[in-house]
């Protein structure tokens, strides 16, 4: 499934099928970023999120975990014994909010995003109200890893 048709498609109380498993979605958030353009993020139970990435036509899969990385973060980053190298960073809005309240309409938050050579993925985000970080790790899908179902 392309990033299109995924957004065309997601809404909350899914089955999301992404990188063999299988997950209740919570929550569709819209986040508008700085430079206009949007990305999905979906919360899933067991604490996963799903987020697209309409550039590269892909997903991310990733789970909070807690880092002890320190701004301004550095290009080249070691964690979980892989050696990560900087991709960008963006602020991001929700401008839209469907499901389960878990991550509020308007609320908004700073990222820097990481890639290792294995398809890894580190995100370091930072709330822009609370300043309380939300670092999350896991690792890139392809569109052929997903899949949506009915309850």
């Amino acid at each position: 499934m392309n990033v299109a048709e995924f957004r065309s498609k997601i809404k909350p109380d899914l089955i999301l099928s992404a990188g063999g498993q299988k997950y209740e979605v919570k929550e569709v958030v819209k986040f508008r970023l700085d430079d206009g353009s949007f990305y999905i993020k979906c919360f899933l139970n067991d604490g996963c999120v799903l987020a697209d990435d309409a550039n590269d036509d892909s997903f991310l899969l990733v789970k909070e975990v807690k880092t002890e990385f320190l701004k301004p973060f550095e290009q080249s980053i070691k964690f979980d014994g892989k050696d990560f190298e900087f991709l960008y960073t963006a602020h991001a809005i929700a401008e839209e909010t469907a499901g389960e309240p878990v991550f509020k309409k308007d609320a908004s938050e700073r990222f820097w995003d990481y890639k290792a050579n294995d398809g890894s993925y580190l995100s370091l985000g930072i709330d822009d109200e609370t300043n309380a970080r939300s670092d999350f790790y896991g690792r890139i899908v392809t569109g052929d890893g997903i899949g949506l179902d009915q309850k």
